[in-house]
C-alpha cells in the first residue's frame, strides 16, 4: 500500500545528521514513533551529511513502515532547513518533533493530541522528560505547566523534540528561522517568535519522552552556537519589549560557555537552589 499522498491529522517531523557508529540510538528513536498508540501519522525524515550505514538503517526501517518517507536532504545543512523541508512537505493539521537519539513513550502522541484538541487556546505543548546520559537515568526534568515569556530569560521551558505543534501556527510565523544566528538554537527562535505573535504552550505533567544527553564531558554546544544563541536572545528580546532589563539574560549562553567544563554541574545545582520552577533545558549545558 502507497501510503505518500494519503493525508494524515500529524506529520512527525526529524533532521538527521548521525555520525555514531552505534547505530542502536537512530533506530531506538524511529521505532518509538512507529509504535505510538495514536497512528494516523505520516513520519518525514530529512537526512543529510550522517554515515552510509545511518542511512541504509534508515531505508530499511522505510521498507518496514510506509508510514515513514525520506525527504530530500540535498543542501540541507542545518536542522532548521531539515524541518523546514519536512514541514513543507507534510499533510498533516499538527506537527509532532523528535530528535534521531532520543524516545517517545508509546502514548506520546496520543496524550499530547489528546490535550491539545482539549484545549483550543493552546498552539503547542510538550512534557517531562527523563535524562538519560551513557545509557543511565540521570532523573527527570520537569518544566512549567504554561510557561509565559519571563520563563525564556535563563533558559528555554521546553524540550523541543518533545514538542507537538498546530501546523497553522508554524505557517503563520514561517516555520523554523534558516539565518547563521539560529544554527544551534532554532528551537528558542521559533518558540519566542510564537509567542511574540500570540501562540502560547505549555508541558503536560507526565513523563513522555526520553532526551540523550552527551556523553560525559562533552556538550552539543560549541562556542559558536552561544554566540549565536546570545545574538538570537537579543533579536527576540528586542522584539517582545524585554531590552535592556533582560541584557544580564542575553549575554548568559557565552558566559557560560567560558566556565570550565567541571564547575557546570555546581552552578547547575546552585541555580536549581533559587529557581526551584524554571528548570534549565538540556539543550542548553
Amino acid at each position: 500500500m502507497q501510503f505518500d499522498n494519503m493525508k494524515h491529522s500529524l506529520s512527525v517531523v526529524m533532521g538527521v545528521r548521525y555520525l555514531r557508529e552505534d547505530l542502536s540510538l537512530l533506530e531506538r528513536a524511529v521505532r518509538s514513533i512507529s509504535n505510538q498508540t495514536y497512528s494516523d501519522f505520516e513520519f518525514l525524515i530529512c537526512e543529510n551529511g550522517s554515515t552510509n550505514s545511518s542511512r541504509k538503517l534508515l531505508e530499511a526501517l522505510v521498507e518496514e513502515d510506509p508510514r515513514i518517507r525520506l525527504i530530500d536532504g540535498t543542501g540541507a545543512d542545518t536542522l532548521a532547513k531539515k524541518l523546514n523541508r519536512c514541514i513543507e512537505a507534510s499533510h498533516g493539521e499538527w506537527i509532532a518533533r523528535q530528535d534521531d537519539d532520543d524516545y517517545s513513550e508509546p502514548e506520546r502522541f496520543e496524550k499530547q493530541l489528546d490535550f491539545l484538541k482539549s484545549n483550543p487556546e493552546i498552539s503547542f505543548v510538550g512534557c517531562n522528560v527523563k535524562l538519560i546520559q551513557e545509557g543511565e537515568v540521570q532523573g527527570i526534568r520537569k518544566f512549567p505547566q504554561r510557561p509565559v515569556v519571563k520563563d525564556f530569560l535563563f533558559t528555554q521551558p521546553y524540550i523541543h523534540p518533545a514538542l507537538i505543534f498546530r501546523k497553522k501556527v508554524l505557517d503563520a510565523v514561517g516555520g523554523y528561522c534558516e539565518e547563521h544566528r539560529c544554527d544551534g538554537c532554532e528551537d528558542y527562535d521559533l518558540l519566542l517568535r510564537l509567542y511574540e505573535n500570540g501562540y502560547l504552550g505549555a508541558n503536560l505533567t507526565n513523563t513522555y519522552f526520553t532526551y540523550t544527553l552527551p556523553p560525559k564531558g562533552h556538550s552539543n554546544r560549541t562556542f559558536r552556537m552561544r554566540v549565536n544563541e546570545m545574538q538570537t536572545r537579543f533579536v527576540r528580546f528586542r522584539s517582545l519589549g524585554l531590552l535592556p532589563r533582560a541584557l544580564p539574560y542575553v549575554i548568559k549562553p557565552v558566559l557560560v560557555g567560558l566556565i570550565p567544563s567541571p564547575f557546570l554541574p555546581a552552578l547547575r545545582s546552585l541555580r536549581y537552589s533559587f529557581h526551584s520552577r524554571k528548570k534549565m533545558s538540556c539543550e542548553e549545558e
